[in-house]
């Protein structure tokens, strides 16, 4: 998202908003329908009061959980194209605040303070996400800029074996402080995660030569947003209502995958043509 900030205009970034927004309101809303006509018809307390539904769309996190994460996408691409376009001048010092503040809010624990803070507490739960989300982005868009990905298209070899080295360490040891109440907090993961950026983009797509595997990812990853919007409200029904439905085994994933990818694949051939495609892909 933040690579390519810098090119967006208005216009564009409406454009991605709107993408974002699609799934953001039309998810909960079919799911708040489903789980009332399922609690009229089958006599069970799933989230559908109207409260509920006002909060998931203001928030982004009551009866689909991971919308927290499509709540913050929404957000931050605002804040990073206001910093970008506002004081353009200044956003590369800006970004660089931002990320020193965010670590030393985390490691001093003032964001665990506000997750367990009992006053609003299920709201500043978002808030606090929203906080641990903010520095993938901005790590992201320094990246773009500085063109780091074109530079280490020249040593391949050398930052291969050092990003998997740097990765592994931070793996195995407790160089940085570790989050046991949150998986997404600390340096350590942003770290990581530019290992892992490195990693893949040095073993592009055209290294697999042969045409089956290259089509068989192609389907399996046609739907990877419409299944993550999917997934968690999918597998709570079938933890509810299927007797063969295990949750976290290999089958029960085979299950859950399935049945969003089902969901995403007669949705595109219905809504392919509409802006309604964006639930689904």
């Amino acid at each position: 998202m933040a690579l390519h900030l810098y090119s967006l205009n208005l216009k564009a970034l409406i454009k991605r908003i709107v993408r974002l927004l699609i799934p953001y309101i039309g998810w909960p809303i079919i799911f708040y329908k489903l789980n009332r006509f399922i609690n009229l018809k089958c006599n069970k307390n799933l989230p559908d009061s109207n409260e509920e539904l006002k909060m998931q769309l203001l928030l982004g996190n009551r009866f689909i959980h991971p919308f927290w994460f499509q709540f913050d996408m929404i957000v931050i691409t605002i804040l990073l194209f206001i910093i970008i376009f506002i004081f353009r001048k200044f956003s590369l010092f800006i970004f660089r605040i931002l990320l020193i503040l965010i670590y030393a809010i985390e490691y001093s624990g003032k964001d665990y303070t506000i997750y367990v803070q009992k006053y609003l507490k299920h709201d500043k739960y978002l808030l606090r996400f929203f906080l641990e989300s903010t520095p993938y982005p901005i790590t992201g868009f320094l990246l773009g800029f500085y063109k780091v990905l074109d530079i280490i298209q020249k040593q391949k070899i050398e930052t291969l074996i050092l990003s998997f080295l740097i990765y592994k360490i931070i793996s195995d040891y407790n160089i940085f402080r570790k989050f046991k109440d949150s998986p997404y907090p600390g340096i350590h993961l942003n770290i990581q995660s530019i290992c892992l950026i490195f990693i893949f983009s040095l073993f592009p797509s055209h290294y697999i030569t042969n045409k089956y595997i290259k089509i068989i990812l192609n389907i399996l990853t046609s739907y990877t947003a419409g299944i993550f919007y999917l997934h968690v409200p999918i597998r709570a029904y079938l933890r509810d209502y299927s007797y063969h439905f295990k949750k976290g085994t290999f089958i029960g994933i085979i299950q859950e995958y399935l049945i969003c990818y089902s969901i995403c694949f007669i949705g595109m051939n219905i809504f392919g043509d509409t802006p309604l495609k964006y639930m689904f892909s």
